[in-house]
């Protein structure tokens, strides 16, 4: 009998919703001023509910009331995090997957010669709306354009020689010093290390970046300058 199925690793990007308040007519409000500013990015996302940092006490029923907002503004659920281990059991029970904490495993010892080079990756053709091209040990080099819908994600830097549109994701595994470059720049969210940047209200005047972008973390926040 020939395989049903399949089980195989891969890389996917997801976005975190860090919950702070356990007033539910609150989020809901800034929940819905956040989705107007940019409907295409929030529209079906996938997301993992972090709701580590509330410091009241919440059970399982703050969170169905929780989900189903979500789910009422099209944004998905696929797993929540938590510390207290009563609530951790309610969500296992009512089958609402769960994201366990990992732990650091100590890389193995090394000589210089031996250590892992960055493996960079090069694309000279355009990335077309849903493709996603990745570099998961080094720098993402595109020396063409990116098209809307599209995605670009690197554990470093990420280089566009072209028009950057759709979405690109720097400092995968969290490398502060990540940036981003391109040429022209119309994307819909460019993140490094977990800090993003919605382009609500398009991208900056080209006028002052005629020689390109550079997108970097500063002060821990998303900063464009010219290059």
């Amino acid at each position: 009998m020939s395989a049903a199925f399949q089980i195989k690793g891969s890389l996917f990007t997801l976005s975190v919703l860090q919950v702070l308040s356990t007033a539910l007519e609150t989020l809901e409000q800034q929940i819905t001023v956040k989705i107007k500013q940019a409907p295409q990015f929030f529209n079906n996302t996938p997301m993992v509910i972090d709701l580590k940092t509330i410091e009241k006490v919440i059970d399982i029923e703050f969170v169905r009331a929780l989900n189903s907002l979500l789910q009422k503004h099209t944004l998905l659920p696929v797993g929540y995090r938590c510390q207290n281990k009563t609530l951790m059991q309610a969500l296992i029970d009512e089958s609402f997957p769960v994201f366990k904490e990992g732990k650091n495993i100590p890389a193995p010892q090394t000589s210089n010669t031996q250590q892992e080079k960055p493996q960079n990756r090069i694309i000279d053709t355009r990335i077309r709306s849903g493709q996603q091209a990745i570099a998961q040990n080094g720098d993402l080099v595109v020396l063409s354009s990116v098209s809307p819908g599209a995605e670009l994600l690197a554990a470093g830097n990420i280089h566009v020689y072209g028009t950057l549109r759709g979405r690109a994701i720097a400092g995968l595994n969290g490398d502060t010093n990540a940036r981003i470059f391109c040429q022209k720049l119309e994307a819909d969210l460019v993140s490094i290390a977990g800090q993003y940047k919605i382009f609500e209200d398009g991208p900056p005047d080209e006028q002052a970046y005629k020689n390109g972008y550079q997108i970097q973390l500063k002060g821990g926040t998303i900063a464009i300058t010219p290059l």
